[in-house]
């Protein structure tokens, strides 16, 4: 990992500080001074790394996306032949992220409320991410219980279904905590439980 000061530490560090404040703020309410000031630098220096407020969001998009692919590089690894264990497989681990860096996940709902060109920018970037886990979910092996195939096209509509509830479990979140309600580890595990059970159903009727 690059130094603190190093030009690779400091475009580190005002990507970490991005993610942060987009996630949290939303993007129209993060302000380059304000990124600036928090982490002791001048304005001008983050325009040297990033020369717009829209290029850092992109630049933030991109790492946040291939943070999510890294972590389902390993879970798209396994080989069990059971497809409903493949689709765990994959829930699990962006669920893990998401308790261990909420921002991702608030980052990504943001960056699809914007619209085009960030929401844009976000699809491009997950694509590839896409494409491999509806490539894994629709490979050889029993679909169901009734053994029906998953064409590549429904599988890559399972994956979307997926991230998208996913992605909204982000939202819920932040309304929890608006009504002083904290969602533990309890609604985590129901949630998961859900949304489980929804794809279990899809896979069942195979489509």
């Amino acid at each position: 990992m690059a130094g603190a000061g190093t030009p690779e530490g400091t475009a580190d560090r005002i990507l970490d500080a991005a993610l942060g404040s987009f996630a949290k703020l939303g993007y129209g309410a993060t302000s380059l001074d304000a990124l600036a000031g928090g982490l002791g630098l001048r304005k001008q220096t983050i325009l040297y790394y990033f020369p717009s407020k829209e290029a850092l969001l992109e630049a933030v998009i991109h790492r946040a996306a291939s943070e999510l692919a890294e972590a389902l590089v390993a879970a798209t690894a396994r080989t069990e032949p059971e497809r409903i264990v493949r689709v765990q497989a994959v829930i699990d681990t962006v669920f893990r992220v998401g308790a261990l860096r909420p921002e991702l996940l608030a980052l990504l709902r943001e960056a699809s409320r914007l619209g085009p060109p960030a929401s844009t920018r976000l699809s491009d970037a997950l694509e590839p991410m896409v494409a491999a886990a509806a490539g894994f979910l629709a490979a050889s092996g029993n679909a169901s219980a009734s053994g029906a195939g998953l064409s590549p096209a429904a599988a890559r509509r399972l994956v979307l279904r997926a991230g998208a509830r996913i992605i909204g479990l982000a939202t819920e979140v932040e309304v929890l905590a608006d009504l002083g309600i904290e969602a533990d580890i309890g609604w985590v595990r129901r949630r998961r439980r859900d949304l489980l059970d929804e794809l279990r159903d899809t896979l069942g009727k195979g489509s």
